[in-house]
This record gives C-alpha cells, structure tokens and sequence, in this order.
C-alpha cells in the first residue's frame, strides 16, 4: 500500500500523552494516531491536501489581487 507517514502531533511520536487531570496526572493512549506514534496517509489523502491547500487558494489569491472580472 503505497502512502506516506507523519509523525503524530500530539504525542509526538510516543503513542501515549500525559494528562494533568484535577491536581494528578494521568498518562493516556494517543486518539489521534491510536497509539501507534505516527499518521498514515494514503496518495488520494495526500494529492486531495495539496489541491485544497495549493490549487484552490492559489486561485483565491489570484482573484483577490488582479480582481473578478468573469461574469
């Protein structure tokens, strides 16, 4: 399966969090990467980011600078 990893931005690679829950603190499992230290993204994840993130707010910007002259 082809696809690219991330290391998990919240537990920063360990799998697990400390928690500081009313004056004790607490380790628990990481949710966001279920407690495998990093993200897996498939091609389609990846080449859908870079078109929301690219493609569409390049042509945003573009608008917004030289103006809408499209009816």
């Amino acid at each position: 399966m082809t696809g690219y990893n991330e290391i998990c931005s919240l537990c920063q690679g360990n799998g697990y969090i400390k928690l500081r829950v009313n004056t004790e603190n607490q380790i628990k499992q990481c949710w966001v990467c279920e407690s495998k230290g990093e993200k897996h993204y498939t091609q389609a994840e990846v080449d859908d980011f870079i078109y929301k993130t690219y493609y569409k707010k390049g042509i945003k910007n573009k608008r917004r600078k030289y103006g809408n002259n499209r009816t």
